[in-house]
């Protein structure tokens, strides 16, 4: 028993399905490898999103050159979306991983304005919402791999919807007072009914998923971004 309580504490992500043509683009990308990232809590990375008429196309930082704050700063969204074929192009970022460890999957490399990133998720084109990012507190559907580990006696930060649905932040934005997630909890605009809570574990947390099925996901008031879990008790 007590060998058993040191192992991680396993959690499955709570899935849902969503529209035949995201997962349809997700099955397109063949070249989507596993990448495992160690000791990233904090650390920064950039994403560029690619608009078409009835999906979105994510490209992330984290296992190229890194997002130089210059070349960032320099971006033009007009410019990405031509040089993609896309509608339109957005920019999300900076952020900074909230977890320890993770292996997601990632897929070719695409150079957005002298910056490399590589395919990282398909969303389905409501997710984007009425503005900058997913509409807050209204959950969607993202298809990705991605296995996200928080280690014991470090904190996670989750967010619980009226229903007593759970989601674990994946990461944090510039606008988070003294780059301490914790602060959220004054700082947010919680929607009604739903509650920000940080949590420290005794053993490791960890989070699991596959594209296989799509991952529930919500955003806060503040483009923090949350994966929907539930504890695998089969």
């Amino acid at each position: 028993m007590e060998l058993k309580s040191s192992w991680p504490r396993l959690l499955t992500l709570g899935l849902g399905f969503t529209a035949i043509v995201m997962m349809a683009v997700a099955q397109e990308n063949d070249d989507v490898e596993e990448i495992t990232l160690s000791d990233i809590r904090s650390m920064r990375y950039c994403e560029f999103l690619l608009i078409f008429d009835d999906h979105v196309m994510i490209y992330n930082t984290s296992d190229s050159n890194g997002c130089p704050e210059d070349k960032w700063a320099a971006l033009d969204t007009a410019a990405i979306a031509a040089a993609h074929d896309a509608n339109k192009a957005q920019l999300n970022g900076p952020h900074f991983w909230a977890m320890d460890e993770q292996t997601l999957g990632m897929g070719e490399t695409k150079t957005f304005g002298g910056i490399d990133a590589r395919y990282a998720a398909t969303l389905p084109l409501s997710a984007l919402g009425s503005g900058k990012g997913a509409s807050p507190y209204a959950p969607y559907v993202s298809a990705k791999l991605q296995s996200m580990t928080f280690g014991a006696g470090k904190p996670y930060y989750q967010l619980v919807d009226p229903e007593g649905n759970t989601y674990v932040m994946n990461a944090y934005g510039e606008d988070v007072r003294d780059g301490d997630p914790a602060n959220l909890a004054e700082q947010l605009s919680l929607a009604d009914g739903w509650r920000f809570e940080t949590v420290t574990p005794t053993e490791a947390l960890v989070v699991k998923g596959t594209m296989d099925h799509p991952v529930n996901m919500v955003g806060d008031d503040m483009h923090q971004y949350y994966t929907r879990f539930s504890v695998d008790d089969t």
